[in-house]
């Protein structure tokens, strides 16, 4: 078999083919250099609920603002990395590592928070295929997935277990990690955390993702970089 064509072909219909991509939309990060009360304010509220301390919060990534258009989707995923290969550092912990991921490193994302900001005609809810699903294993998931590919939320987004409606000023907030009971950081992922964004029908989806970073124990002691570079905003006192 030519591989060469089979992948020039896939390139081809991800690119002028938006419903064969793994994610249709835009993204941009705002940070929090200059002081902004709205960003500020986010990140008290965020303490409030998580009563995370203060060196989590703000030693988080940026806030991401995406914009999905008619189509717009990101299909099922994970929003943060396996627990397993503790050689690799998590990203927030290496100076340097940006959104385009060039450095070695994982993502260590205990906490996702998601903010609806406005409402779409149709479509555009976020789906949980393996929400409430106790018994799941990867056998029964590879086994569901032979007859419906329940990643691809542009066709079966109604079969996910769980599908939030875009509301305007509300948000949705989960855990991608266990917490390990021994010592009080960053655990094993929860593959029940699993989501996507369906496709947008009609009009377009904005949102807004928060991403609360942790360390695991071994590198407990080392401090994120969003600390040490210019979006931090806190006091000591």
């Amino acid at each position: 078999m030519n591989t060469l064509l089979v992948d020039s072909y896939l390139y081809e219909m991800g690119r002028s083919h938006p419903r064969h991509r793994e994610r249709f939309s835009e993204q941009t990060w705002l940070t929090q250099e200059h002081e902004d009360g709205i960003l500020q304010d986010i990140r008290m509220r965020v303490q409030a609920i998580t009563k995370l301390p203060d060196e989590i919060i703000y030693g988080s990534e940026y806030l991401q603002v995406v914009r999905y258009g008619v189509d717009g989707h990101y299909h099922a995923h994970l929003d943060s990395e396996t627990h397993e290969h503790p050689e690799i550092p998590c990203c927030h912990q290496v100076p340097g590592a940006g959104i385009d991921r060039e450095s070695r490193c994982k993502l260590c994302r205990y906490v996702t928070i998601l903010y609806f900001l406005n409402e779409p005609p149709e479509g555009g809810e976020t789906a949980f295929p393996m929400a409430d699903n106790a018994t799941f294993d990867k056998e029964n998931f590879a086994s569901i997935r032979s007859k419906q590919d329940i990643y691809n939320l542009s066709e079966f987004c109604h079969k996910a277990n769980l599908a939030v409606t875009p509301k305007k000023g509300t948000a949705i907030m989960w855990y991608n990690h266990e917490m390990d009971p021994d010592s009080g950081w960053l655990g094993r992922m929860d593959e029940y955390s699993i989501h996507g964004g369906c496709a947008v029908k009609r009009g377009i989806k904005w949102i807004a993702n928060n991403w609360i970073n942790a360390p695991y124990k071994k590198l407990a002691h080392v401090t994120s970089q969003y600390i040490l570079g210019p979006d931090i905003y806190y006091s000591e006192d």
